[in-house]
Parts: C-alpha cells; sequence; structure tokens
C-alpha cells in the first residue's frame, strides 16, 4: 500500500501483479498502458490508483542519458495528451480512479530553475482539473560528486515551497540518489601498477561491472587509499580488469603511491552502483557488506565461476 510503481515499458504480467497486489499508484506513461491497465481491471475486477506521468517538455541540466522530461523522451504523456485523457475520464465508468500527475525531468539536476518549470507545468493540470489531489515531483536532487557544486536541498524546497502553498495537494517526491549514494562505497584492490608514457595505472580488480557510472555518464567518484601514506601524491588513472577502454574508474586523480595489495574506496556508489552491476568478461558479482554501527553483515555472497555456469548450463 505504500509501492507506487513507476516505468515505461511495464509488462502484463507486471501490471497484473500489481493489481493483484493493491499498489498504492501506478503511473501512467502512454494512452497504451492506460488501455491496457482498464482492460486487466475489470477482468480481475479490481478498481487501482492511477497518476498520469506528464512529460513536460523540460530538457534538464543533466547528463543527456538522465535527462527525462523532454519532447524527445521516452518517458510520460505530452501535456495536451495528457489533457485529452483526463477530459474523457468518468469515475463512474473507468475501472481506474485517476489522483494525480507525475513528473520526473531526470537525475543528478544541476538546477532548481528546471524543476521549478516541471512543478508549474504539472499544477496548469491540476487546477484544470480539481478532482487530481496528489502531485509526484519526481526526484533528481544532486549530490556532489568529487566536490563539483551543486543545488541543495534547502534551494529546491525554498524555490518550490511558495508554488505549493495553500494547495491541498499531496505531495511525494523520489529522494532516491540523495539519501543513498553517499552511503555506499566500492572497495577494490591494486591488482597491478603500471607505468607507461601516458602516467601511472593503478590496474584495480573492480571496475564497470561493478561501477559502471563512470562508463556510462563519465561520472566522477572520489577515490581514497586505505592505507595513510606521507608520501608525495601524484597524479594517476585507476582502471578495471575488463577488456574495454571505457573501463575506467577515474583519470588524472590524485594519490599517495600505492602498490599491489593496497586498497582503495570508490565514494558515492551507494546508488546506480550495485544494481547496474552484470557479469560481463565473466565476472562474479561481488559480495555487499552492510555496516550498521559497530556491527555488520554480508548481505549478499560473493558470486562464484561456479554460480556462473549454473546460469548459463540451468
Amino acid at each position: 500500500e505504500e509501492i507506487v510503481f513507476a516505468g515505461v515499458g511495464k509488462t502484463r504480467q507486471e501490471l497484473t501483479y500489481a493489481l493483484q497486489l493493491g499498489v498504492a499508484w501506478i503511473n501512467v506513461e502512454s494512452s497504451g498502458e492506460l488501455a491496457r491497465i482498464a482492460q486487466l481491471a475489470q477482468a480481475l475486477g479490481v478498481h487501482p490508483r492511477l497518476a498520469l506521468r506528464l512529460n513536460p517538455d523540460v530538457r534538464a541540466d543533466t547528463h543527456p542519458h538522465i535527462a527525462t522530461g523532454h519532447a524527445a523522451a521516452k518517458f510520460g504523456l505530452p501535456i495536451a495528451e495528457a489533457e485529452q485523457i483526463l477530459s474523457a475520464y468518468r469515475p463512474e465508468r473507468d475501472p481506474y480512479r485517476i489522483e494525480g500527475v507525475h513528473v520526473h525531468i531526470g537525475s543528478q539536476l544541476h538546477s532548481v530553475e528546471r524543476t521549478v518549470e516541471a512543478l508549474q507545468a504539472a499544477l496548469s493540470v491540476i487546477e484544470r482539473f480539481p478532482f487530481l489531489r496528489a502531485l509526484n515531483l519526481g526526484g533528481g536532487f544532486p549530490i556532489s560528486y568529487a566536490g563539483e557544486p551543486v543545488p541543495s536541498i534547502e534551494a529546491f524546497a525554498a524555490a518550490v515551497r511558495p508554488l505549493l502553498a495553500g494547495r491541498q495537494v499531496r505531495l511525494l517526491l523520489e529522494p532516491g540518489r540523495y539519501i543513498a549514494a553517499e552511503n555506499g562505497l566500492l572497495l577494490v584492490e591494486v591488482q597491478y601498477v603500471k607505468h607507461t608514457n601516458s602516467g601511472t595505472f593503478y590496474i584495480v580488480d573492480g571496475g564497470m561491472t561493478e561501477l559502471i557510472r563512470p562508463a556510462l555518464y563519465s561520472a566522477i567518484h572520489d577515490i581514497l587509499p586505505l592505507r595513510q601514506s606521507d608520501a608525495e601524491p601524484t597524479l594517476a588513472h585507476v582502471v578495471g580488469p575488463i577488456c574495454e577502454s571505457a573501463d575506467v574508474l577515474r583519470t588524472h586523480v590524485t594519490l599517495p603511491p600505492l602498490h599491489e595489495g593496497d586498497l582503495l574506496a570508490v565514494l558515492q556508489a551507494g546508488a546506480y552502483g550495485a544494481v547496474m552491476g552484470s557479469t560481463y568478461n565473466a565476472r562474479p558479482l561481488p559480495s555487499e557488506i552492510v555496516l550498521e554501527g559497530d556491527s555488520w553483515r554480508v548481505a549478499r555472497r560473493r558470486q562464484t565461476w561456479q554460480d556462473l555456469l549454473r546460469e548459463e548450463d540451468g
């Protein structure tokens, strides 16, 4: 009852399961999805609560791979199409309840202004259709990777609060990265130190199969050595073991001289890290350790090569 089911490509099986569970809301991304939900809801004899995901045609100030609210994106309904659906909606006839709207223009947003634009677009729809009582403003609240300047969560709050003042609308937010990213790290071990004309390479035992963000988004993560050293730090490249030139955790990072067996902590890996991991190059998934105060526990054991073979053999 606290689950919001979102996603642009929900299958019949997924929707059926969500309807049977009775999730709090389903965010509808297209007219075709709405028709599918209607068909399934009638067959199951349920009356789900829905929110329409709007595409406000706002281009977020972020990496293009994670900008989701512009007109060319695959996400959401154009405002005009959403308003057509809402105009045709009849709660006494339709096998669902449309109770809100959803906007999510991207992740790791670098400006508050684009969020305000998306909110204004959503509020214009709510004002025209007052039976809409919920607004999911999405997320995108950024964190600072490697010291990059980003707006604070307080800046977002200050910008949207005046627009919501006095409105009887339930507000939902999706602060995933903001609460998770800095609560996880990737621990890697130096396997080889390689000196070339292009600089020093520290080849470690983790890379794009464990943390794909640097390869996929050119993301820059803080990297710290676990062994303290008084030696003069130098610039070096920290690279993974995968047979891809993109398998680089960070270039031109300042580190003290490292040796085989040294451990490095790749920070800000709690969001879009393990969940985007893969077994590419026959790489077993790493273990996941949860620290709670002074105690720790294994949340997921390290995968073995035998595990990989079993998945291929059946």
